[in-house]
């Protein structure tokens, strides 16, 4: 069973504000379980949030082509990125670039 987070945690994890994650969940970016007035974050959830990238890797399909050192560092820079929570929703950028 998946650990749930409070806002609080969440956004300590994300190094972001309590506020920004409670108008994240209100506004359905990010999943959440409310009971009562109290939101409450799944890790899968709050994984899916930071790693769409990551997802995408894991779920394409195999390429017949082995990865190049290139391909290897910028997936190694993606994944650090990610984790550094420096990354936003594919959604949020195509709004702020106006696509």
């Amino acid at each position: 069973m998946d650990r749930l987070l409070t806002p609080e945690e969440a956004a300590e994890i994300l190094a972001v504000s309590p506020k920004s994650i409670r108008e994240w969940l209100r506004q359905g970016k990010l999943k959440g379980v409310k009971a009562g007035r109290l939101w409450r974050i799944r890790e899968r959830d709050l994984e899916a949030f930071l790693d769409p990238v990551l997802h995408t890797l894991e779920t394409a399909p195999e390429d017949d082509e082995p990865l190049t050192e290139e391909d290897k560092r910028a997936i190694a820079e993606a994944e650090r990125a990610i984790a550094q929570g420096k990354t936003k929703p594919w959604e949020q950028v195509k709004r702020e670039l106006g696509l």
